[in-house]
């Protein structure tokens, strides 16, 4: 049997798959947990990474201004010389 990760929840010490398993009565596998409670949501991790690049450059408008510039001119020589500017 190849490898492939399932969901399960653990409820009155079960762990019930929430979805269908091809295994025969009283064949052990290997079970390998991975608590995703513990990781933060996309939604947390945008919110901790909020104000990161507070103090890192002065114009963020020209920033944005170059960046765009340069895709519409295809060089992406401005966007390389303006995110210079955020590691001084």
């Amino acid at each position: 049997m190849a490898t492939r990760s399932v969901r399960a929840r653990y409820r009155n010490g079960v762990l019930e798959p929430l979805e269908a398993v091809d295994l025969s009565e009283d064949q052990e596998v290997l079970l390998t947990l991975d608590d995703e409670q513990g990781q933060p949501t996309d939604r947390e991790s945008f919110v901790q990474a909020a104000g990161g690049w507070v103090g890192q450059f002065d114009d963020y408008q020209a920033l944005i201004r170059d960046i765009y510039q340069a895709r519409m001119d295809g060089t992406g020589r401005r966007q390389e010389l303006s995110l210079r500017m955020l590691w001084r």
